[in-house]
Formats: C-alpha cells, structure tokens, sequence
C-alpha cells in the first residue's frame, strides 16, 4: 500500500523552531496548607465545585465525562479553556498538547491546596505530572507524581474504589522502566475491575516491557474491545507492526491518522506513520510524514528525533543536525544524545 502524506512535504523553515520555556521541574511542589483560600464563596458553591473536582479525577483516569447543572448564577465558573481541553483529551485516552498539561497541573495544584482531601484530583495531579515528566525524560517529576498518588490513596485507598490512583502507579512505573512493579498495579487493577479500560494501556507497556509478547496482545485485543477510537487504533498498529504484519500496521495506521482531532493526536498519529516509512526502508516518505507532524505540533520531539535520523540517511547533515538540537532540547532522552553523537563522528566532529 502506498502511503500518503496527511500533508504535503515541504523544506523546514523557522516555524519549525520551539520555544523551550518550560516551567521548572525542579521546583518544590506546593505545600497544599500553603496556598492561599479564595474569597469565601456560598455553600453551595463549594460543594458544586467539590463535585466537579471529583468530576475532573473521573475524567482523567477513566474517561467518563459528567457535566454538573448549572442552574444557579453563584456557580464556580466552567475550567479555563486549556484544562478542559486536556481533560477532554485523557478522557479519550489521547495525549493532551503541553500547554494544556502544563495548565492542567497547576489547576490541580491549586484545588488540591484548598481541597486536600480530593482523593481523584490528587491522581489526577500525580498522572499529570507523571506524562509531564515522560515527555520531558525529566524524573524529578516522577517523585512529585509518587507523592500526589501516595496521598490520593492515602486518603481514599484503592480497595474502597480508588483504583485511578493504581493506574497512576501502574504509568509511573512504566514511566521508570519498572515492569514489574508496573504489571502489578495494572493486574490489581484488572483482577477488581476488568472492564475498566484505562489499566489497559498500562498492561500493554508493562507485558512489551517484560518481553511477553502473548500477554501484550490479549491486553491490545481487550483494549480495542473496551475503547474504540484513535488510541486503540494506535495500539493496534503497534502490534500488527510487531507481529511482522506490514500492510495491516500501515493500513491502521492511516487510519487513526485520519480520524485523529487534536493537534497532540495528530502529530503522534503522523510520527507513528514516519516511523512505519523509516522502518521500510522509505527515508524520504519518513521526513514527509515527520514534517507533516511538526507542521501540527512544532514541538513534538519523537518527530524531530526521527526527521533528523532520516535526514541523516539523505545525507542532509546540517539539517539533521538541527534537528537532533531541537529534540534534545525539548527532551534529553539518552538515545536522541547518542544518536546525534554518532553523527558528529561520522562527520569527524567533536
């Protein structure tokens, strides 16, 4: 099957530039007694915004959207747009753009200082900060992720129904690299509640982690049962890809590209097709559908990294180069450094 690109392919220009200032992950988190209150609002607004605060933690780790009525004029105003957004996003199973991230963290850093007893807004806030760390390879916000989840079960534990703090737990361990203490939670989880759809992802990791391939496809299989949609297409392809099954890794593939809605899905929709190119073999085609990608998200480093190895195998150097430079810049992952190290040898450079 011959791949089109979502976009067509064009020279990269400044607009594929980014803008690192990021907030710091090295800062403290906040100390929930700390936090300033807000002005005093009615009873009933605190408990109306009380419900979506555990509206929110459902969103997150479940998927399940709730609107709370708003039939009062003293009602908390709807989230900022970027929050919704990412709550909209993780509903989905899709990933959320880094703004919104970022924005989601800090509004649940702040409900929580008002609301320390918000056992889901606390897994909330702990998986929040454990995708922003994944996307940075930063691990000091895994330590502040281990700490939100720890007190969201600490106070609602995950045998009285807390089991979105377990899959927290689950993703941060894969975020480590611990696989067993990953399959773990994900199997807690799945042993109390197997139709519940967000463990399964986790599971997926966890199995390809441990090299158990079998596990990793009924996982894949009961996923795409429980959640059709772009993230279970994605999930697929990967396993049809791992499996040897080109055309029909491709084919869905295309297909999770076509249906993708947010610029975040989009682009790592696009990356996975650039992927799927450079692993036939197919450079140019790979840059193409890297391109397409970074015109979505200019940002998306799993993008620049693979654009710039498949430039580099065009022999365009300086531009791969560059490219090493920004994704580095956004995410020092260990293998975006040794790759752009090996280039520099192979130019005879330092």
């Amino acid at each position: 099957m011959e791949l089109t690109p979502q976009q067509p392919p064009r020279a990269p220009g400044p607009e594929d530039s980014f803008d690192a200032d990021w907030p710091a992950p090295d800062a403290p988190a906040p100390d929930p007694a700390s936090l300033a209150e807000p002005p005093p609002p009615t009873m009933r607004t605190t408990l109306r915004r009380a419900a979506f605060g555990m509206v929110a933690g459902a969103v997150l780790v479940t998927g399940a959207v709730v609107a709370v009525p708003d039939d009062d004029t003293d009602a908390a105003p709807p989230l900022p747009g970027p929050v919704a957004r990412a709550m909209t996003a993780t509903a989905g199973g899709s990933p959320a753009s880094l703004t919104d991230l970022t924005a989601l963290i800090a509004d649940r850093q702040k409900w929580v200082g008002t609301h320390p007893s918000d056992a889901p807004a606390w897994a909330v806030l702990g998986s929040a900060y454990v995708e922003r760390g994944r996307r940075a390879a930063d691990p000091a916000y895994y330590s502040r992720a281990e700490q939100a989840l720890k007190r969201s079960l600490d106070v609602r534990p995950g045998e009285k129904g807390n089991t979105a703090a377990w899959v927290g737990l689950a993703s941060l361990a894969n975020a480590r690299n611990d696989f067993v203490t990953a399959k773990k939670w994900g199997e807690t989880v799945r042993a109390r509640q197997p139709k519940e759809w967000t463990v399964y992802p986790e599971l997926i990791d966890a199995y390809n982690g441990l090299g158990d391939r079998k596990s990793a496809i009924t996982a894949v299989e009961k996923f795409t049962e429980l959640r059709a949609g772009v993230p279970a297409l994605g999930r697929a392809a990967e396993m049809y890809r791992d499996r040897g099954w080109r055309e029909d890794a491709l084919a869905t593939a295309q297909d999770a590209a076509n249906r993708a809605s947010t610029p975040a899905e989009k682009a790592a929709c696009l990356t996975r097709l650039g992927e799927l190119a450079w692993e036939r073999g197919e450079p140019k085609e790979a840059v193409a559908q890297y391109g397409a990608a970074l015109r979505v998200d200019k940002g998306h480093h799993p993008a620049l990294a693979g654009r710039a190895r498949a430039l580099a195998a065009l022999g365009r150097t300086d531009d791969a180069v560059r490219d090493y430079q920004a994704a580095l810049a956004r995410s020092p992952r260990p293998a975006y450094l040794l790759e752009l190290g090996e280039l520099y040898e192979s130019l005879g450079l330092d």
